[in-house]
């Protein structure tokens, strides 16, 4: 209307407002008392439903108080609104509200899984593997155990049809086997043995057989993850011996960890961060197994199971095996991070027990004392806001316990450090944060 006003062409006002000219025309200049541009009087059917009854439905269907259900389907949210007049005042359809949560973006039915960071030190053990990836050394593997592979056998022939292949539903079970994969990340092949079990001797059979396949005196670095067969005190010697090293008897599965670890041995070991088993190539080799062999098939037998997965083990090296191209660096994972943590303080979220809130502090004392940097300070500062606003809630959960109250206190006197501009004294804050959670707001 000012444009207008002011004598601007048509079609110079509607490029400036991005619309075209026959939308400029059918604005209608209000009176000048009132200073608003009002629209036309539009033909058709007024709204049904409100925007105030728009809201009370979406609040309705984004929570279900019905017992036992998780949340409401579009025909049963219909149905008990059109029973509930009390609710919103009238009845409605399904594809009503289907347009309403729509209009919103909302879709309260759908869950997806994911798995957040829980290891102190993830980012260290992740750069790691990173560098290992980036500058592998000669002979690098990555080992895992598929386990539980079942031998179904379908009780119908498969169909090849115009639309894809049919699958009987009806199965016979012939038990399960699982599948060792040792993967080469210089050249991509697959080292491969179905067994009965994954017990720490068949484990340490299969790594055995896969050492002596290999040089004799090449340096040998395998990539696996946490699970407890891989660094028992089997494990540990076989290890020693295969590496022509002495093995100090270790009591604890730590330190047998760090000295499988340790690269003063021919054989060295390097352990996936918790929930980070994503980080081991051979869980894409495995999804290429479950894809490329697995999906669809049938099985008479365990034996035919067996044969199966060793034939494709063969036909990929043999035709198709190649390094897989890493690229992944971390990037936005500590941000993630730092962000998944404050919406679950801001939000209050229920199930955050102790546990698992003690393991976030000392990934967040991690994160702020070693890679600050990393994470944009707006969202330190909103993680900071939130430790504040819910003191509350978090002693709550805390309970009096004295570590997880510590890291707490050690947690919020690091970042109020950082966030004044001295980043580089978060170390020296330690020791003073043990009595600092007395001094929070209570």
């Amino acid at each position: 209307m000012v444009l207008a006003q002011a004598g601007v062409a048509a079609r110079l006002t509607a490029w400036y407002v991005e619309c075209s000219p026959a939308t400029l025309r059918r604005w209608s200049p209000a009176p000048e008392e009132t200073a608003q541009l009002l629209d036309r009087t539009r033909s058709g059917r007024p709204p049904v439903f409100s925007e105030a009854t728009c809201l009370r439905v979406i609040a309705f269907y984004c929570q279900c108080p019905l017992s036992g259900c998780r949340s409401w389907s579009l025909s049963w949210a219909a149905q008990h609104l059109s029973q509930k007049l009390e609710i919103i005042g009238q009845t409605i359809s399904s594809s009503t509200i289907h347009r309403m949560l729509r209009k919103h973006g909302l879709r309260p039915h759908l869950v997806r899984y994911f798995l957040h960071i829980t290891d102190p030190d993830f980012f260290p053990k992740m750069e790691r593997l990173i560098y290992l990836y980036l500058h592998p050394p000669q002979h690098l593997f990555c080992l895992d155990e598929c386990t539980g592979i079942q031998a179904l056998e379908r009780i119908a022939v498969r169909m090849n049809t115009d639309h894809g292949t049919k699958i009987e539903f009806e199965y016979k079970r012939h038990g399960t086997r699982d599948l060792f994969s040792i993967f080469d990340v210089g050249t991509g092949k697959v080292f491969g043995r179905v067994t009965d079990n994954h017990r720490q001797e068949t484990f340490v059979e299969v790594l055995t057989e896969h050492v002596r396949q290999q040089s004799a005196d090449a340096p040998l670095h395998y990539i696996c993850d946490n699970l407890a067969g891989h660094s028992t005190e089997l494990v540990c010697r076989k290890v020693a011996e295969l590496s022509g090293v002495p093995y100090p008897s270790l009591e604890t599965a730590p330190k047998r960890r760090q000295w499988l670890q340790s690269d003063e041995k021919r054989i060295v070991f390097h352990f996936t961060p918790y929930h980070g088993s994503w980080l081991n190539q051979v869980e894409l080799w495995f999804g290429i197994v479950a894809a490329k062999c697995l999906k669809g098939r049938s099985f008479r037998s365990p034996d035919e199971l067996i044969e199966t997965l060793l034939a494709f083990h063969h036909t990929w090296n043999e035709h198709f095996a190649h390094p897989f191209n890493w690229t992944y660096t971390g990037d936005g994972l500590h941000e993630k991070v730092v962000r998944r943590v404050t919406d679950w303080l801001f939000l209050k979220a229920r199930k955050l027990d102790r546990k698992f809130l003690h393991k976030q502090l000392k990934l967040l004392i991690n994160l702020v004392r070693n890679y600050w940097p990393a994470v944009p300070k707006k969202r330190w500062a909103n993680l900071h806001r939130a430790i504040l606003e819910r003191n509350d809630y978090l002693r709550e959960i805390i309970d009096g316990n004295d570590n997880t109250q510590n890291d707490l206190a050690a947690l919020t006197v690091s970042l109020s450090a950082c966030l004044a501009g001295n980043p580089t004294g978060t170390q020296s804050t330690a020791t003073a944060a043990n009595g600092a959670h007395d001094q929070m707001p209570a």
